[in-house]
């Protein structure tokens, strides 16, 4: 019976593709960068907060063309995105963020609308529209480098990075240890007990502010893969590398099993036949965590983005190799920052993804640059100082503490390593706004996400 409903599944979707119903939305970031709450808050939106007052720039909302969402059966195998669960914890007193996914899931909608005009206007009471949403790990995302290097060249480009200010004190321990190694030694035993040492330090860079590319993402979020063999894996010394040695070619082996198995794999099923695509992006934490993070989070993201098509889309291309034809490159937790700085904001994202926005434009998809908050964590307005309007933002801080204040300005290009020796960017986190279920989720935005992403769909 659950093969019978796969093809059925299968069916449907080939279907809605051939027919133009159907969307495959990607929803890409790093591990912090805010996917389950934007996925959260897209899913509520389309259906329960669908009221022209909250989604004032979307069109079909707006029009009183959209008809409601709804959350569509999905193959049983399939994880599915815990969007009730994470519901629940924004309403708990005080809310909390839901916690940071551990495996990959997805969720299925079908929207219903009516079209605006065409045939489909006069000949049907409504039409409808297919959208998958996946959700993943950020730290798997981290991955997809590794499938254009070798082994080497990987243990090359890892102990570039170790070097970096941000990492090479904390990389020195594991460093000595691979010196002292027996590079003849690839007994199970041996290889273990390196592999453990190397997560210790993989895991003391996912705690460091602005050390994003860690590599192997399995190692850290190894989800169903725990303890499997082909996770004994680690980047041997450059010159160790080179070294023809039992513990060299062991590691290899691991290494193409990996990209083969899992990498692959994993790209294949999620990322090859996206349509569409929503970029996050944390700007605010890098800025806090100074030069060498904001550098590493622009080599992440042209790194990761190197990954995917980009391209206009055409029946045949939507059946059998989709493209992404359109990217939405969002500043995650614009709220944590006051209005007047989203622009600059905005203008520091495009920077930072100034060569990824090259490809994807070169390659003729559309592309759009926003400010946004997914869930609103502050409100805005104004304090009197000196006689003065100032801007200012309240929230409540991760200690609970009621706070007021102005967060500060917002470069809105990448400041050069010396501002950074002078001046703290403090852009403190905050919990989400108090909220229950009988009102929409508070959001700064999110129209004008659905508006790029869904609008030309729904019309």
């Amino acid at each position: 019976m659950n093969v019978f409903k796969h093809l059925q599944h299968q069916r449907r979707e080939l279907t809605g593709r051939a027919f133009d119903r159907h969307l495959r939305l990607g929803v890409t970031g790093l591990s912090g960068s805010g996917k389950t709450a934007f996925i959260t808050s897209l899913v509520h939106q389309l259906t329960q907060g669908d009221q022209p007052s909250n989604l004032p720039f979307f069109d079909v909302v707006r029009e009183q063309r959209y008809l409601g969402g709804r959350l569509a059966s999905q193959v049983l195998a399939v994880p599915r995105f815990p969007l009730e669960q994470n519901l629940q914890y924004l309403q708990q007193t005080p809310p909390a963020w839901p916690p940071s996914t551990t495996g990959w899931s997805q969720l299925s909608l079908q929207l219903r609308y009516k079209a605006a005009s065409g045939l489909r206007s006069h000949l049907q009471s409504h039409s409808e529209l297919a959208l998958d949403i996946i959700d993943y790990p950020g730290e798997w995302l981290l991955d997809l480098p590794m499938l254009d290097m070798s082994y080497a060249q990987w243990c090359e480009f890892s102990w570039q990075l170790f070097a970096k200010t941000h990492r090479s004190a904390a990389a020195q321990p594991f460093a000595q240890l691979l010196q002292n190694t027996d590079l003849q030694d690839a007994s199970e035993l041996h290889l273990q007990q390196l592999t453990d040492s190397y997560k210790q330090l993989l895991t003391q860079f996912h705690q460091t502010p602005g050390a994003y590319l860690n590599q192997p993402g399995r190692l850290l979020v190894p989800g169903a893969l725990s303890g499997a063999p082909m996770l004994q894996l680690f980047p041997l010394l450059p010159q160790q590398a080179e070294q023809p040695s039992a513990l060299a070619t062991q590691l290899e082996q691991h290494y193409d099993s990996y990209r083969k198995h899992v990498i692959k794999p994993f790209y294949q099923q999620h990322f090859s036949a996206l349509d569409r695509q929503v970029i996050l992006v944390d700007c605010l934490s890098a800025l806090n965590a100074g030069y060498a993070a904001i550098t590493e989070l622009q080599q992440a993201l042209r790194l990761i983005l190197q990954s995917f098509n980009y391209g206009p889309s055409s029946l045949l291309s939507r059946l059998f190799k989709p493209k992404i034809s359109k990217v939405l490159f969002a500043a995650s937790k614009s709220d944590h920052a006051t209005p007047e700085q989203h622009k600059a904001l905005t203008l520091l994202l495009q920077q930072l993804l100034q060569q990824p926005l090259k490809n994807s434009q070169y390659q003729a998809a559309t592309t759009e640059a926003m400010a946004i908050a997914a869930i609103r964590a502050s409100s805005s307005g104004f304090v009197q100082a000196d006689g003065l309007a100032q801007p200012c933002i309240s929230g409540t801080g991760l200690d609970q503490q009621a706070l007021t204040y102005f967060p500060g300005d917002i470069p809105p290009t990448v400041p050069p390593q010396a501002v950074f020796e002078q001046h703290k960017f403090a852009f403190l986190p905050l919990r989400p706004l108090p909220w229950n279920d009988t009102q929409a989720l508070p959001h700064v935005r999110m129209d004008h996400v659905l508006q790029f992403i869904l609008g030309d769909k729904l019309r």
